[in-house]
């Protein structure tokens, strides 16, 4: 059973660590304001490089986004935003993570971005830690034959 959960896990991660490491290099050829996967009319994934990094983007409107800093909105002499904010959430960039959220009356904006470092350097300890942990079971077995 301690095998087959290895295996399991050893293929899993190997696959994902595959995909991650594919994903960051196809960041360097596509971007995601032409090239994307839509799951729904208000939720896209694409990937995006900014040398050296790559990072997977998740962001709601494919007209506008994903927003990387453009300008939306104004201020008069005043200071008064225009058009005026509900609601408005930035984080980053932070440790390859980058957030926005900007909701106005009639609609929203957000964009979240993670670097693909993440997801290669899990999928990669976790698939050196099965592969270790298989190959030391083998050498045991092995020796208790013996």
């Amino acid at each position: 059973m301690i095998n087959r959960i290895l295996y399991s896990a050893a293929i899993l991660s190997t696959a994902m660590l595959i995909l991650s490491i594919a994903l960051f290099l196809l960041g360097y050829a596509y971007n995601p304001w032409e090239y994307r996967l839509t799951l729904q009319d208000d939720f896209h994934i694409g990937v995006w490089t900014e040398w050296p990094d790559s990072r997977i983007v998740f962001f709601n409107d494919s007209d506008h986004g994903p927003y990387i800093g453009s300008i939306i909105a104004l201020r008069d002499s005043d200071r008064d935003v225009y058009p005026t904010f509900v609601r408005e959430e930035r984080f980053g960039p932070t440790a390859g993570i980058y957030y926005r959220y900007f909701e106005r009356i009639d609609s929203k904006l957000w964009t979240l971005m993670v670097s693909l470092w993440y997801p290669i350097l899990f999928f990669a300890i976790i698939s050196g830690t099965t592969i270790a942990g298989i190959l030391w079971r083998r050498r045991k077995s092995i020796s208790q034959v013996t």
